[in-house]
């Protein structure tokens, strides 16, 4: 800006405003009766009424005012964040174990997501599905991928990995979604319904025989994930099959934790060697890929022990 220098014996009004060379400015100079502002435009100058120059510069302040009120009401406003994070081990063998993780959100929706946790026996993650899963020493990071980035209030997303272990596998003591750590609890002051849950089965099975449970834990347009999980009876098992239709067209295209067979729309999973021994009442899951065209129901599924 210019610097106005202060001339003794003139009134404000008798100024003339010129542009002081080789700069951006403009110099006040003595003028004679009434005054004119002189802009600068290349090499010429031209002489603006006074109060012309008085509305530009009216005009310019309440544009700059206008700016600086807009910027001010600009508030960023953060998701509340509140969740419940269900980390199971489906099985486990010696070195290895494969787990699955349900993140319940408890706070307003997210369109994106980042789960951390750390392990303190020295797991070391070596594939996953359903998200991608990272690790830095301890310090285990899992995001979204592009099917599953939203959950909504109350809503779910789940994973699975495998892993690897040596001499003790515990728990980890607490996860983060988004970087806030998951209580379990929505956000203070934000009431909130609790997922639906099912209960448990009032009669339990028969000795020797075994139940599973289908669940669908992700879709998209053409594809879809599920789990299935698979509970002993009151007696050990040495191995197990479950078995369902699928009578719309859906097709089983990758699976872990269980070997998926098809014929026509029977569909059959038989156990792998490690989650195969059952002690009575304890249970696995295995997990698989699918597409499907049109609907995808939940089948009815049935287990049975093999020897």
């Amino acid at each position: 800006m210019s610097r106005i220098r202060e001339f003794q014996g003139v009134h404000p009004d008798q100024i003339a405003v010129r542009r002081r060379r080789g700069g951006q400015g403009f110099t006040v100079l003595p003028g004679q009766g009434r005054w004119t502002a002189a802009v600068t435009t290349g090499s010429r100058r031209q002489f603006m009424h006074p109060s012309r120059h008085r509305l530009i510069l009216l005009a310019a302040s309440t544009a700059a005012a206008v700016v600086v009120g807009t910027v001010g009401t600009v508030v960023a406003s953060a998701a509340a964040v509140g969740c419940r994070v269900d980390y199971q081990v489906t099985n486990q063998w010696q070195g290895g174990f494969g787990a699955n993780v349900t993140v319940t959100n408890l706070g307003d929706p997210v369109n994106g997501w980042a789960l951390t946790w750390s392990y303190t026996g020295g797991q070391q993650v070596a594939q996953a599905w359903n998200a991608t899963v990272t690790q830095s020493g301890a310090q285990v990071t899992a995001r979204n991928v592009d099917y599953n980035a939203a959950i909504a209030t109350n809503g779910t997303a789940a994973f699975g990995f495998n892993a690897s272990w040596n001499g003790s596998n515990p728990a980890p003591a607490t996860f983060a979604l988004n970087g806030v750590t998951c209580t379990g609890a929505p956000p203070t002051g934000e009431p909130t319904t609790p997922p639906p849950t099912t209960p448990p089965p009032t009669t339990p099975p028969p000795a020797g025989a075994c139940t599973a449970t289908y669940q669908i834990t992700g879709q998209w347009s053409g594809g879809f994930q599920a789990d299935v999980k698979v509970t002993a009876g009151g007696s050990p098992t040495r191995g197990w099959s479950v078995s369902w239709n699928y009578n719309n067209g859906q097709q089983v295209t990758s699976s872990w934790n269980a070997t998926i067979s098809t014929n026509g729309t029977q569909v059959t999973a038989r156990n792998v060697s490690h989650n195969g021994t059952l002690a009575a009442g304890a249970s696995t899951t295995f997990g698989f890929l699918g597409s499907w065209n049109g609907s995808n129901p939940v089948p009815l599924v049935s287990c049975t022990t093999t020897s």
